[in-house]
């Protein structure tokens, strides 16, 4: 009985041993921060050239990581002297800086120096060591912007296969910073998408943007889409372009949706193909099509285009999403999809 005792109060003094240590331990994580594991910084956004003070630009900050690659949602905004204050990491912090009319600034601030992470080669525009970041008031950082320019660049679209001029294709010119594909983001300050038809000698003109990445796109029923990307930090001047677009080739598909566990067909579910993703108007060579009470969508003439990513939604289903090689599809097959219960 003794020992039983025994151990019991050993058992209470080793918890009471542990509540101890993790509250030093948080009492330790509140003093760091307290002594700061950041430092502020006050940004100064100016001109390039006159060195006007650039007010109302937007500073955002995220910890460059793995599962941080993009700015958030908040940002703080200069003041009409130019000037904001941003509290930044010991490691990997950017600011991306916007204003309406001028190129983006990315700001490094990073605990070590690399190759990769050098001014311009890096693809930065300033890059600070948080060590050598120094205390008010001596923690100002002044960044140059620079005014946007616009270059005109001429479009020559073709059939790839005859080589004739292609009347009547849209062609979108989008700018965007991080974003894998181009959209209309007004919160961030972009250029507005760019739109134009080519002609009967199949020519079309946009303006390439300096600062941004920049992304064309030219889009015509029955054809698969041309892209033209490019850097906008790299734009020199006027160009042209030649863009060959490739015909589309189809295959009379029957989509056949069914319950995954149950195999009974799905009613009204809705099939896709084309999703605007993208920021850009529907693609024309897309299709959208509904299950019957038999879970059939009826044959669908289904192209050949890249990317080839389907997608099937119903109530009570969770979404499925696939990317089915065209090639091994057969014409006037049924292909059937099962779908999971939410």
């Amino acid at each position: 009985m003794r020992r039983g005792g025994d151990d019991g109060c050993m058992k209470g003094v080793l918890r009471r041993g542990a509540r101890r240590a993790a509250r030093a331990a948080c009492a330790m994580l509140v003093a760091a921060a307290a002594a700061g594991c950041g430092k502020p910084i006050v940004v100064h956004t100016l001109a390039e050239g006159g060195g006007d003070p650039i007010g109302e630009a937007r500073i955002y900050r995220h910890r460059f990581g793995w599962f941080n690659l993009f700015p958030g949602k908040k940002f703080v905004v200069t003041a009409a002297d130019g000037a904001a204050e941003v509290d930044v990491g010991s490691a990997n912090t950017n600011l991306t800086i916007l204003r309406s009319g001028f190129e983006p600034v990315i700001f490094g601030v990073f605990e070590t120096p690399a190759p990769a992470i050098e001014a311009d080669t890096g693809g930065y525009d300033h890059v600070v060591m948080f060590r050598d970041i120094k205390p008010k008031p001596a923690n100002g950082y002044e960044v140059r912007m620079k005014a946007v320019r616009r270059e005109p660049m001429s479009l020559e679209v073709t059939d790839s296969r005859t080589g004739a001029p292609v009347e009547g294709a849209a062609v979108f010119g989008a700018t965007f910073l991080y974003l894998p594909q181009p959209g209309v983001e007004a919160d961030w300050g972009f250029p507005p998408l760019q739109e134009a038809v080519t002609d009967e000698d199949g020519r079309a003109r946009v303006e390439q943007v300096s600062g941004f990445r920049n992304r064309v796109t030219v889009r015509l029923n029955g054809y698969q889409d041309g892209t033209i990307e490019f850097d906008g930090r790299r734009v020199t001047g006027p160009r042209s372009v030649d863009v060959p677009l490739r015909k589309l080739e189809f295959k009379q598909v029957d989509f056949l949706v069914v319950d995954a566990k149950g195999k009974s067909p799905v009613p009204g579910a809705e099939v896709r193909l084309g999703e605007a993703r993208d920021g850009l108007p529907e693609n024309p060579n897309g299709l959208k099509a509904k299950s019957g009470t038999d879970g059939r969508t009826g044959p669908l003439a289904v192209p050949d285009m890249q990317p080839f990513l389907l997608s099937v939604t119903a109530p009570g289903y969770r979404e499925w999403r696939g990317a089915p090689v065209w090639r091994a599809l057969t014409d006037g097959q049924v292909k059937r999809i099962e779908m999971q219960r939410k």
